[in-house]
């Protein structure tokens, strides 16, 4: 039994000390950063831009699945994941990964960070969760199964997924809102808060759309959703 805790604990322990410096589980100070890039294995994300909390970042693993009431309590690792965060210039880059090694349950990567308004987000992952609360210059998401928030405002929202649902709620408009999504199945929800002329375009082999309002060419925000299968309500 020592050598079984033993040994996964020197490895965890290499693993740690990497990365120039900053440990997993500590915060980067991302006062500086105007854009995220998140790469990597599946997670769980969320992204702010509060001006009254600190502008930090940080990646954590959280256990689920059938063990995950009493593994922690059992084993020494607590769900330590292995993502890499790395500072380039005004540009934070997230690599996603995972420790599975002698696990009995899964353990989820979770990013979170707040950063300045105005900052873009891009996202390329397999498969993600996001959150994203606040006000984005640009979001981009490649993904094979996506689940997207938006509260507050992005003027460019680009996404292509196979599947996705997007639930895109704004608080402000600026005349510049452009959402672009290419997908297979899609189910999506925009809100734009009051009742504006917005030009949008539906293109699929099969598709629901339900609008109280028709589209105005030119208007902005502007809207095009390609995919083979797509429901969409527009507010």
């Amino acid at each position: 039994m020592m050598i079984i805790i033993t040994i996964p604990l020197l490895l965890l322990t290499l693993v740690s000390s990497y990365a120039d410096g900053w440990r997993v589980g500590e915060t980067l100070d991302v006062s500086a950063i105007r854009s995220v890039v998140i790469t990597g294995d599946a997670s769980s994300i969320r992204i702010t831009t509060d001006a009254g909390e600190p502008y930090q970042a940080e990646t954590r693993g959280r256990r689920d699945g059938w063990f995950s009431r009493w593994y922690s309590s059992w084993f020494f690792n607590g769900c330590e994941d292995q993502s890499r965060m790395r500072i380039d210039g005004t540009t934070l880059n997230i690599a996603v990964a995972s420790t599975r090694w002698f696990d009995l349950s899964d353990c989820s990567p979770e990013v979170s960070a707040n950063i300045p308004a105005g900052g873009s987000v891009e996202i390329d992952q397999q498969a993600v969760m996001a959150r994203l609360e606040g006000d984005f210059a640009r979001l981009g998401l490649t993904s094979k199964a996506a689940d997207l928030t938006l509260s507050g405002h992005a003027s460019t929202v680009k996404i292509d997924s196979a599947a996705l649902r997007a639930h895109l709620v704004y608080d402000m408009l600026r005349d510049d809102e452009t959402i672009d999504v290419t997908a297979h199945s899609v189910d999506s929800y925009l809100d734009f808060g009051k009742p504006v002329p917005v030009d949008y375009t539906v293109t699929a082999n099969a598709s629901l759309i339900d609008s109280a309002r028709p589209s105005v060419a030119g208007a902005k925000p502007a809207v095009t959703i390609k995919a083979e299968y797509a429901r969409t309500t527009i507010r």
